[in-house]
């Protein structure tokens, strides 16, 4: 069974309440919890949430919530697998059996039920065990690095590639909108392996709500259509 989890906790620093907050007349999360319950590949869809509110919307809009996430599990400073662990565990406890799980953030409210249908799709070929979702950043990955302690360290490139702007390939991010997990890497206490296959999705739909600039342009982009 694939099932996708949806992680949405109710308390946000950044913008107060996001998962409800409205784009297109709707509350965010549900624009992700449309996506996944059109989703072909999805047999379940369910919502891991502290908060009371985001629980009664989320199952208005068709997921399943089948408890609420114990408060150690939603602090601001808690990562995403120990409440993907914690969800997939409690559904596996009634009985159910996992094969993969889609962790969808609902902060990404423009990914598409095509894309997650064509990410969970890239893990057909032999040994691919986990799947994430990137955009361009519009940079040749040469181009690309972090400031460390007040110094330019540059990313390192795969061997044999091609250093040059000119020839170098396009650099790309992480967007977080779709992460796919085999169960067994799950149960490795991991999300992602060290080389996981990539989707690479437009800029649009890589949109990622943590302040009310990002949720402008969220709605910017439903506005306009791009």
């Amino acid at each position: 069974m694939i099932v996708a989890i949806i992680p949405a906790r109710g308390g946000s620093r950044g913008l107060p309440g996001k998962n409800l907050r409205r784009i297109a007349g709707e509350p965010m999360i549900v624009h992700t919890i449309r996506a996944a319950l059109a989703a072909q590949r999805v047999d379940r869809v369910v919502v891991s949430t502290d908060d009371p509110a985001i629980a009664r919307v989320a199952r208005d809009a068709g997921a399943e919530v089948p408890y609420l996430r114990p408060v150690e599990l939603a602090t601001h400073e808690m990562p995403t697998f120990p409440v993907i662990d914690h969800a997939v565990r409690a559904f596996e406890s009634d009985g159910e059996s996992v094969s993969v799980v889609v962790t969808l953030q609902p902060t990404s409210p423009l990914r598409t039920a095509a894309q997650i249908d064509d990410a969970i799709a890239l893990l057909d070929p032999p040994g691919v065990r986990s799947v994430v979702s990137v955009a361009p950043l519009g940079l040749p990955a040469s181009a690309v690095g972090a400031m460390v302690e007040g110094r330019y360290r540059s990313i390192p490139l795969p061997p044999g590639t091609d250093a040059r702007r000119q020839g170098s390939p396009g650099a790309v991010r992480l967007t977080g909108a779709i992460y796919v997990t085999t169960r067994d890497l799950l149960a490795e206490g991991r999300l992602i392996d060290d080389a996981p296959a990539a989707l690479l999705t437009d800029r649009r739909s890589g949109i990622d709500v943590d302040n009310a600039r990002d949720l402008a342009a969220a709605r910017r982009a439903v506005a306009t259509g791009r």
